[in-house]
């Protein structure tokens, strides 16, 4: 295996790497802590359906934005590939990315009647940001890839958790004051310009860090976008574990399956009001920062794999929980539960991606798993939005979800840890 650019830096510029890995932490701590304040997993469906959204959309809503993001990413890799520098890439596509929220968040302030274009303005401005954000996302992928040492990977991304969960727990007693006493699309304005405020913070972390010189040559594809395309399944069927890898994402979706209507399912339970959603987004984040801890210590000694493999198991926990449950302090509880599982599991598939992908073609593969993720996300959900609609029943889907997170495993347990090929 080629070695590892950012180690191999790490002797000769350690005062730029530990503050690119500072700043590092930041950008994604203050992108997300602000993406909070619309919380796919919680606010979002809720805001949906009380826009009169049906369950398909309410099921997708927490996929959306990741969706978007890998959705462009395959198709300027190529250009990407060639790129000597990727922080002015990254920089102009980054604040490109930001602005829908700022744009939605003036429109439902200062155009109160927006009847029946609520809806989809609210629903298009993750997919705009994502879109947008995806053809960033493969020059920051390789750009921190580089400046990040491998051995801390799953530190950095644990710290971009840890700190978006704090800004969370407080952005939980913000929506709950905020749909207090702002109810409807004057609230829903207010929390998008909120969004949007955290996310030019986050932006501007980014003007601190430095690139360093490339270790090692790359080489990119030569030859047409359609020669590129081409090549691409031979290229990934070279590769059988990120094949494998492939398969264990779509499987280890059912976070994301279940949580589409947990929130739905827990209020219509317990009777509770919307606002209360709010404990929700505080209970998650409390877990987030427990589940990133205790993946930033896994994920430095072990590496990725043990991550998704107890992150699939705490998954299964959740589903039987969330269906046994029917008092408010058990569902908060269940969130307590999803925010340490899912952030288990993102950075234990951050950090075994990045490991498992040949540095010489590290920006196509990564382009690559992400556009097939994104069939992964839109599917799964899908068919947990499916079943909900058909049968109105929370506990087929959660079950289906469990099934699935058990078959993850099986998958994840035939991918060797990187490391220890080393």
């Amino acid at each position: 295996m080629a070695p590892d650019t950012a180690s191999s830096q790490t002797q000769h510029h350690p005062q730029v790497v530990r503050r690119n890995f500072i700043c590092h932490c930041l950008e994604g701590g203050l992108y997300m802590g602000g993406v909070a304040f619309l919380q796919p997993e919680t606010v979002m469906p809720k805001m949906v359906e009380q826009l009169g959204g049906r369950a398909a959309i309410i099921a997708i809503m927490p996929v959306l934005l990741p969706a978007a993001f890998a959705m462009a990413g395959l198709f300027v890799s190529p250009r990407v590939e060639r790129l000597t520098h990727f922080k002015p890439w990254v920089m102009t596509f980054g604040l490109l990315q930001r602005l829908p929220y700022l744009i939605t968040g003036l429109l439902l302030w200062f155009v109160p009647d927006a009847g029946p274009w609520l809806l989809p303005v609210v629903v298009l401005t993750p997919v705009i940001s994502g879109l947008i954000g995806g053809v960033g996302v493969v020059a920051w992928m390789e750009m921190v890839t580089r400046m990040v040492p491998e051995r801390v990977r799953a530190a950095g991304w644990a710290a971009r958790y840890i700190t978006q969960a704090c800004i969370g727990m407080g952005a939980g007693a913000v929506i709950h004051q905020t749909l207090t006493h702002l109810p409807g699309q004057r609230g829903y304005a207010l929390l998008h310009l909120i969004a949007f405020g955290f996310l030019l913070l986050s932006w501007l972390a980014q003007l601190f860090m430095r690139e360093l010189p490339v270790a090692h040559h790359y080489h990119p594809h030569t030859g047409s976008y359609w020669s590129y395309l081409r090549s691409l399944p031979g290229l990934l069927v070279a590769q059988p574990r990120l094949l494998r890898l492939i398969a264990a994402r779509f499987t280890g979706m059912g976070y994301l399956m279940v949580v589409s209507f947990l929130t739905l399912h827990a209020l219509h339970t317990t009777g509770r009001p919307e606002a209360d959603e709010g404990h929700f987004v505080s209970f998650q984040n409390i877990g987030t920062i427990l589940g990133s801890l205790l993946a930033a210590w896994l994920g430095y000694h072990c590496g990725g794999k043990v991550l998704l493999i107890l992150s699939r198991l705490v998954c299964v926990a959740l589903c039987v929980w969330a269906c046994l449950t029917h008092s408010f302090s058990g569902f908060t509880a269940a969130y307590f539960i999803l925010g340490f599982g899912l952030f288990l599991d993102r950075v234990g598939d951050l950090t075994l991606t990045a490991e498992l992908c040949p540095p010489e073609r590290r920006s196509t593969l990564q382009a690559v798993l992400g556009f097939c993720n994104v069939w992964s996300l839109l599917l799964a959900t899908s068919l947990g939005g499916v079943i909900y609609s058909l049968s109105g029943s929370f506990y087929l889907v959660a079950m289906l979800a469990a099934i699935l997170s058990l078959i993850s495993i099986l998958i994840l347990r035939g991918i060797p840890e990187p490391r220890d090929q080393k």
